[in-house]
This record gives structure tokens, C-alpha cells and sequence, in this order.
């Protein structure tokens, strides 16, 4: 009877370190798993932090590409001074000013009064944009048009820069070939024509189409994480399914 008790004995201690040993293996397990999420986490975190750094930088270099734009705004004589470029353009009148500068014939600045109603902002581009614009063959579509009247950012730069080529195009083989010159712009630098333009805008869309790789790569890489992180879950329960099988309380 004495040799029995002790081989139960045995055995539950046999049991017990198996046990012991099982819990210590999924111990071992979770902690691995979280170094494994910690790592994906570190690597989703650093991904967000290059993705804001080449939007900020691609700003900036945009922001620098467009300072010529600025510079030949300004050396344009308007009906009222230039304080935040969005915000003076958005009725259209200052753009129709513009156009005068270089067809005085075709722009009649009464049809363009100043307005803060996006009712006559939008009658106003779309006056221009019917009896001016389109004789010069310079399209604006209602998208660009309502961005424009919204202030949104850059929106009105890249008419402008639209604009800028469209005329520098058109005066290159006339006798007033140096237009933008008259207007106090000497840089060699601002002496783009269209295939720069074109070059500008590949470049742009080649960028776009980059990070837009780097985004799916960074869903693809959490979609990853969360299937991980179900399966580790699932993991738990067994293995806490299986302790409590055993009579201990977990």
C-alpha cells in the first residue's frame, strides 16, 4: 500500500513537471510572439514616419518649384494688393486681370465684380472661362473651378502655372517673345516651356504612383499583423482551456 501512495505520488510529480514545462513553453511562446509585434509595430511606425517625411518634403519642393509662379504674380500690376493668393483669386477677378495684362481686347473687367458669394464667384469663372478662356485654348474643367472658389491649397498656383506656359508657348515665336521679361522676371531659371512642364508632371504622378505602393505594402503588412494577433489569441484560449483541464484555475 506504502509503494502505491509513493507512485501516485510519482506520478502526479511527473504530471506536474510536464505541466510545469508546458506552461513555461507557452510563456516562452507569447513572449516571442509579442518581440514578433513589437518588431511589426516598430516597422508599421517607422513606415508612418517616412511616409509624412516625403509628403513634408514633396511640399517643400513643390512649394520652391512654384516660387516663380509667385514672383511673376507679383510683378503684375492688379486692382488690389496680393495678401493670401488663394483667398484674392477665388472670384476669378484678379485671373481676369491677368489675362488683360497680355489681351487687352479680350477681357472686359466689368463682366468680373468682386464678390464673397460663391454664387458669383462661380458666375464669373464661368464667364471667363466661356468668353475669354477658351479663345485662347486654355481649358478649365468645373472640378478645378470649384477648388478655386473653395480656397483649397495650390489649387489656384496650378492654374496659374497652366496659364504662365500656355503663355510663354504663345508669345515664344512673336515679336514679343520676351514677355515675361517686360514683367521684371530676368531669371534664365523661369524660362520653362511645356516639356518642362510635362516633365514636372510625370515626375509628380511617378511619385504619387510610389506612395501609393508604399501605403498598400503598409495595409498589406497590418492586415498581416491582425491575422497574426487572431491566431495568437486563439493560441491563448487553447492553451487556457487546456491548464484549467488539468484543475488549475487560470
Amino acid at each position: 500500500m506504502e509503494y502505491n501512495e509513493n507512485e501516485n505520488y510519482s506520478n502526479e510529480n511527473v504530471e506536474e513537471n510536464q505541466l510545469e514545462e508546458e506552461e513555461n513553453e507557452y510563456q516562452d511562446e507569447i513572449q516571442e510572439n509579442i518581440n514578433d509585434i513589437n518588431n511589426k509595430n516598430n516597422i508599421e511606425e517607422n513606415t508612418k514616419i517616412n511616409i509624412i517625411n516625403e509628403n513634408e518634403e514633396e511640399n517643400q519642393t513643390e512649394g520652391n518649384e512654384l516660387m516663380y509662379i509667385y514672383e511673376w504674380v507679383d510683378s503684375i500690376q492688379l486692382s488690389k494688393p496680393k495678401k493670401n493668393i488663394s483667398r484674392d483669386f477665388c472670384d476669378g477677378v484678379l485671373f481676369a486681370e491677368i489675362i488683360k495684362n497680355y489681351f487687352p481686347k479680350l477681357v472686359d473687367l466689368h463682366n468680373y465684380p468682386s464678390c464673397s458669394s460663391t454664387i458669383q464667384k462661380l458666375s464669373n469663372w464661368k464667364t471667363l472661362n466661356n468668353k475669354v478662356l477658351k479663345k485662347i485654348n486654355f481649358k478649365i474643367n468645373d472640378n478645378e473651378i470649384n477648388n478655386v472658389i473653395k480656397c483649397k491649397p495650390l489649387a489656384i498656383e496650378h492654374l496659374l502655372q497652366k496659364l504662365y506656359f500656355l503663355l510663354q508657348n504663345k508669345f515664344r515665336n512673336d515679336d514679343n517673345q520676351n514677355f515675361i521679361n517686360s514683367n521684371n522676371i530676368n531669371d534664365n531659371n523661369y524660362n520653362l516651356n511645356v516639356e518642362d512642364l510635362r516633365h514636372i508632371l510625370n515626375e509628380k504622378e511617378k511619385a504619387v504612383k510610389e506612395l501609393g505602393d508604399v501605403i498598400k505594402i503598409f495595409e498589406m503588412k497590418l492586415e498581416g499583423a491582425n491575422n497574426f494577433i487572431k491566431k495568437l489569441e486563439e493560441k491563448v484560449n487553447n492553451l487556457t482551456e487546456k491548464i484549467r483541464s488539468k484543475g488549475y484555475n487560470v
